[in-house]
């Protein structure tokens, strides 16, 4: 239990009767901040536009209209965010509001998470974002890549939650987020907004050329065969059943593009890598000094992992879940519809992080180029075919050894180098950013034990 003493006065001022707010670290920060010295102060809404669009009806796209693609609020944090929905750009109301604008922060404002935020880069301005994310518009440059460090920082995620409301979701309003305190700390000011304007451009740049690699790749395969609509069935041998009776599994559109792979060169997956997923173990969770990071298949999606949790090493044997460089590791349960089998190559910055039971690992056999195994399983060609031969009466789960037979396209080293290196420039990104916060934090934490 946490307990704290407070007076009548800051009741009546704050107007909150909640003890988590005040009891939250906050409290303590704001006062903290106050007393610096060779610290400028600024109020966020003082130096930046703070604001969210009121909340809209999705009217979704029909076949042939045109639309404009949309993200949910936490799709922003992926590596590579890729369409949720698709919006009609003619019956959507106030469409233009929602559009991201690049340079953009965009803050997360509700939900048991809220907290983390990013910056919007051309590759996310392609995308319509929901009402439920605030938008923090800074016109200097110097100043926008600080202050996104400094909300990065544990000390900018406490005073962002220091606020909540809701009696059931967590929420926070443009208000309150205007209302935050910003220490612009001189001595490493400069440095902070250098390396986290470096790490977006890196980003930036890794997601647009990812992108189009991506599209390169796909275009030059077997496009699947455009057949009647799946309602009006169709008709399989028993001898075909293979011991599955579930129609998805059993799609002439997969079998149609399985054969097409075959036609053009393609190959078993077995025949290029080993797959597998380590076994169910107890959880330990630890503070990050004492364990690793240990990541869903949602979080390997994500360049800034939302709830990152740290496991203890007396959980299981780290070298059995343990990720390496070169390796192509995805979400194994889920819904079939949704992201189940997305993939992430593993680069440099997640080496030796962990993956939980539910993360399906694709290893590349020696001569087998990582970036083109990362593409094969990323195009739609294999997605289908991956999201057809998973199974489960709620959760859809895919098994190694039906893993194992989905034909993947040829081998292709230019583009899978080219994936490679964007890869390599994503975890450069997070690297730079790290160096930002934890600059930034150690240059707080110094001033602030002086008082």
């Amino acid at each position: 239990m946490i307990v704290t003493s407070t007076k009548a006065g800051e009741l009546l001022a704050s107007g909150r009767l909640d003890a988590r707010y005040h009891t939250a670290p906050a409290m303590m920060i704001r006062d903290a901040l106050a007393g610096l010295a060779d610290v400028e102060l600024r109020t966020l809404g003082d130096y930046a536009s703070v604001w969210a669009p009121g909340r809209f009806k999705r009217t979704y796209a029909a076949d042939g209209e045109e639309f404009i693609s949309y993200l949910r609020p936490y799709d922003v944090f992926d590596y590579l965010p890729f369409e949720a929905d698709r919006l009609s750009r003619a019956r959507t109301e106030n469409l233009d509001n929602y559009l991201i604008k690049a340079g953009d922060l965009l803050q997360s404002c509700s939900g048991r998470n809220l907290g983390p935020l990013t910056i919007a880069d051309a590759h996310l301005a392609k995308f319509a974002l929901s009402h439920d994310m605030i938008r923090v518009s800074i016109d200097d440059q110097a100043d926008r890549f600080y202050t996104l460090a400094f909300l990065r920082t544990s000390t900018g995620q406490h005073l962002l939650r220091g606020d909540l409301s809701g009696s059931v979701i967590d929420h926070i309003t443009v208000e309150q987020v205007a209302a935050i305190s910003v220490p612009f700390v001189r001595s490493v000011q400069r440095g902070v907004s250098d390396l986290m304007r470096h790490a977006m451009e890196l980003r930036e740049r890794a997601r647009i050329r990812l992108d189009q690699v991506t599209q390169d790749f796909a275009a030059n395969l077997p496009k699947p065969a455009v057949r009647e609509r799946r309602a009006a069935g169709w008709a399989l041998n028993a001898a075909g059943l293979n011991g599955r009776l579930d129609a998805a599994f059993h799609d002439p559109a997969v079998a149609d593009i399985r054969a097409a792979l075959k036609d053009a060169g393609g190959v078993r997956a077995r025949d290029v890598a080993e797959s597998f997923i380590p076994g169910r173990y107890r959880r330990y969770y630890v503070e990050a000094e004492h364990g690793r990071p240990i990541v869903s298949g949602r979080q390997l999606l994500q360049s800034l992992p939302i709830n990152l949790k740290h496991i203890a090493a007396r959980s299981f044997d780290y070298s059995d879940y343990e990720l390496t460089e070169g390796i192509i590791a995805f979400g194994a349960e889920g819904r079939a519809e949704e992201r189940i089998a997305q993939p992430a190559l593993i680069a440099s910055d997640r080496a030796g992080w962990l993956a939980n039971n539910h993360v399906m690992r694709v290893r590349p056999n020696p001569g087998v180029n990582p970036g083109w195994l990362y593409l094969a399983f990323a195009i739609p060609q294999v997605q289908m075919q991956v999201k057809a031969c998973s199974a489960g009466s709620v959760v859809d789960a895919v098994n190694p050894s039906d893993l194992g037979e989905v034909i993947l396209p040829p081998m292709d080293n230019a583009l899978g180098n080219a994936a490679t290196t964007c890869w390599d420039d994503f975890a450069e990104a997070s690297k730079a950013e790290s160096r930002a916060i934890e600059m930034l934090e150690a240059e707080i934490a110094a001033a602030t034990s002086t008082i």
